[in-house]
């Protein structure tokens, strides 16, 4: 198949170039003849072997792999990390770049973003492996990037599967960047559909928490929106909590207050009666007590002509 030869040769070419030694030649390892002339000078005619970019000439390209850092991300303290590791030992693992085509000199990143930050807030270039790769061959390395570190977590990847689909690559494509069946990749796509995303972002990676929460939560919203919603953003944003923690909160939260198909409105309309509403009917209950007892008896004995009545009105106000 073509995509595992592709996947065979910016293997090939990553591993050459990481061990100093030029790539056998291969259509990704060679500077394309349509790039800007600054750009195929940066590639260095693809003599492979690894370059330093300043990060001011590195834009970013395709699907987002994981969340985006904020505040109650715990990618920040990643980054922070690096930035400590990368003062202390330099930049061991070098990112991946691909010449921007309409942008001379400057490179589109196909992984390595957290370092990428890291090296900006030490104001130093960036070690990369600079190839021409198209969008299928670089959403492949992107995906054996991300199975190599099994680091992404189970919402990270359907927001990363969402991503993929929505810049128009084909489901196959998904499947191989992602290395998963295709039961897998709808679980993902029904996660990152239904889960509002300022409530997946406010609620972030939850590396210890796998695909029975997350599909838990996608089913509640399936059900309809959970009642108090701005409430529900305000625990999801807690900044106290970590991220599962925060997930795990939102599915109590959620599981305490019902969604509009599990709860119901009640709302009394005179003394001793109320009417009940849920998504899936209408109830109305008239005490047998006190002063609306007798009202009770008179509408047990009407109630089959009150509904007949106001069915037929129904159907007139509606035209039929």
């Amino acid at each position: 198949m073509a995509l595992d030869r592709n996947k065979t040769g910016i293997m090939a070419a990553i591993t050459a170039a990481t061990e100093g030694k030029a790539p056998v030649k291969s259509q990704q390892a060679r500077a394309h003849r349509s790039l800007p002339k600054g750009t195929v000078g940066s590639v260095r005619a693809g003599l492979g072997g690894i370059q330093e970019v300043k990060t001011a000439q590195i834009l970013p390209w395709g699907p987002e792999d994981r969340l985006e850092l904020t505040a109650v991300n715990s990618d920040e303290a990643d980054v922070l990390s690096l930035v400590d590791s990368i003062r202390d030992s330099g930049q061991q693992v070098p990112v991946l770049l691909r010449p921007a085509l309409d942008r001379d000199g400057m490179f589109e990143v196909i992984y390595g973003r957290r370092r990428i930050l890291a090296c900006q807030q030490l104001g130093m270039p960036v070690k990369a492996l600079v190839r021409t790769l198209d969008d299928g061959e670089a959403l492949i390395a992107k995906g054996i990037e991300n199975a190599s570190r099994q680091d992404l977590s189970f919402y990270e990847r359907a927001r990363f599967a969402q991503a993929i689909l929505e810049q128009g690559h084909t489901r196959e494509e998904a499947l191989q960047a992602l290395s998963i069946s295709k039961n897998t990749l709808s679980q993902l796509e029904r996660v990152a559909r239904l889960v509002p995303e300022p409530i997946g972002q406010a609620i972030g990676p939850a590396h210890g928490s796998g695909r029975p929460k997350w599909m838990t939560l996608a089913a509640a919203y399936e059900k309809g929106a959970p009642e108090n919603g701005e409430v529900l953003l305000q625990i999801a944003e807690n900044s106290e909590l970590g991220s599962d923690a925060r997930l795990q909160l939102v599915l109590d939260f959620v599981a305490k207050r019902g969604t509009p198909e599990a709860r119901s409105t009640a709302r009394n309309v005179i003394e001793g009666a109320d009417v009940k509403s849920t998504k899936s009917s209408v109830t109305v209950t008239v005490k047998r007590a006190g002063e609306s007892k007798e009202f009770a008896d008179w509408f047990d004995a009407n109630i089959d002509r009150l509904i007949t009545e106001s069915y037929q009105q129904f159907k007139n106000e509606a035209g039929g």
